[in-house]
């Protein structure tokens, strides 16, 4: 009963955390061993990825994201519905109320791509992307990229080089680009930092 309480005060207190460590609840209880905490797990508390969650506190929305996100994730993806491959500009993030930790956590739960630190789109640009510039004379340049994505500089470099990490393309010695592959790259590492939160948003392609 202990547990579970501090599991709910945790979920309360950390509602975009997606659980709480096990090792955080068996220092809160004064146990000596993290298996003790295991034990005393009882319905609805789980554990996953070494994290407590349960049915009743974990906050998610269906399909995992946590449910503060769903709205400002979901007028994100509005956004980018008419402008796919532009990012939105620090200022509208902050404006949704996303900050770097709930962008890493949309991101976590496959609700956007973040292919840079502080830049994100839908969950299927990289595939998107990919096709698109498949139809293009290969190799190409990043500006004939920038032009067929009908997006900006400042989204289409970090989403050349995501797809170079994922896989995507190949950057060559020129800096022109082929494409190997779509939707069959791995896929990119997780080296982004904590995003940072300013500017404006960006209305159209330049």
């Amino acid at each position: 009963s202990t547990l579970l309480d501090l599991v709910s005060e945790h979920a309360a207190r950390h509602p975009l955390a997606a659980g709480m460590p096990v090792d955080a609840a068996r220092a809160a209880l004064g146990l000596p061993d993290r298996e003790i905490v295991r034990v005393l797990l009882a319905d609805p508390m789980v554990v996953k990825d070494g994290l407590i969650v349960t049915a009743a506190s974990s906050g998610t929305a269906p399909g995992g994201l946590p449910g503060p996100l769903t709205g400002p994730v979901a007028a994100v993806l509005a956004d980018l519905a008419e402008h796919p491959f532009i990012a939105p500009e620090a200022g509208r993030l902050a404006e949704l109320g996303l900050d770097a930790r709930a962008l890493a956590t949309a991101a976590r739960h496959g609700a956007l791509l973040r292919i840079a630190d502080h830049l994100v789109l839908a969950p299927d640009a990289d595939v998107a992307a990919g096709l698109i510039l498949a139809g293009l004379p290969q190799p190409f340049t990043a500006a004939e990229a920038r032009q067929a994505l009908n997006t900006t500089r400042r989204t289409a470099i970090p989403l050349l080089e995501y797809l170079d990490r994922a896989g995507v393309t190949e950057r060559l010695p020129d800096d022109r680009r082929n494409v190997r592959a779509v939707g069959q790259g791995e896929p990119a590492p997780d080296e982004l930092a904590a995003p940072a939160v300013a500017g404006s948003r960006s209305a159209s392609p330049s």
